[in-house]
């Protein structure tokens, strides 16, 4: 079980992923606008109490099978954002990856591929996972192509799947990545994170 190892910090080229606490609440709330928040399946946090609840009601609500972090810019210290991995199944060897998010500045700079990266390495290495998944709304083009552009397999569309805020009926489009496709992977983020970082 996730908490039974405890929630590691890992550390890349460019940013830390440190485990989230709901003291990070008014740090966290500082990367949120609407367009950031859009597709989450909570109302936007607009106070540093909203955000508290966030993080305690979706992002840290299952310790055992669910891992929430910080993501903090290395160059300066700069909270950038969160990522969380959840539905955990030592069983089955598999996990999914949501609740990510990165203020809009950070976009574009390689910092999601860095974040999926390090929490790859994690999963496919100590948690010993055989695949990872991601599930996104059918509307979020931003995240799609993303995963596209990362190489994540596309795998189809649940359709009526969840409940938005507003109470409207989302479709989710689902990706996954396995164990075997890791090495090619692997490299492939590494060239993004290279040629996408600020330094480049």
């Amino acid at each position: 079980m996730l908490s039974d190892r405890g929630v590691p910090e890992l550390t890349g080229d460019h940013l830390r992923l440190q485990p989230l606490d709901v003291a990070d609440a008014a740090a966290l709330l500082d990367t949120v606008d609407d367009e950031v928040w859009r597709w989450k399946l909570a109302p936007r946090p607009r106070t540093v109490a909203e955000m508290g609840q966030v993080i305690s009601e979706h992002l840290l609500e299952d310790p055992d099978h669910q891992a929430a972090f910080l993501a903090i810019r290395l160059s300066d210290g700069l909270v950038l954002g969160s990522t969380t991995l959840y539905d955990y199944d030592p069983y089955h060897q598999r996990v999914e990856m949501g609740w990510t998010w990165l203020r809009r500045a950070s976009w574009g700079q390689g910092f999601n591929e860095e974040m999926k990266y390090l929490l790859l390495q994690y999963c496919f290495g100590d948690l010993r996972v055989e695949r990872v998944a991601w599930r996104l709304d059918a509307l979020n083009n931003h995240s799609r192509e993303a995963l596209e552009r990362m190489g994540f397999h596309y795998e189809g569309r649940l359709r009526s799947h969840l409940r938005r805020p507003d109470g409207s009926r989302r479709d989710s489009l689902y990706f996954s990545l396995l164990v075997s496709e890791w090495p090619a992977a692997r490299e492939h983020l590494l060239e993004l994170i290279k040629a996408r970082s600020p330094a480049a």
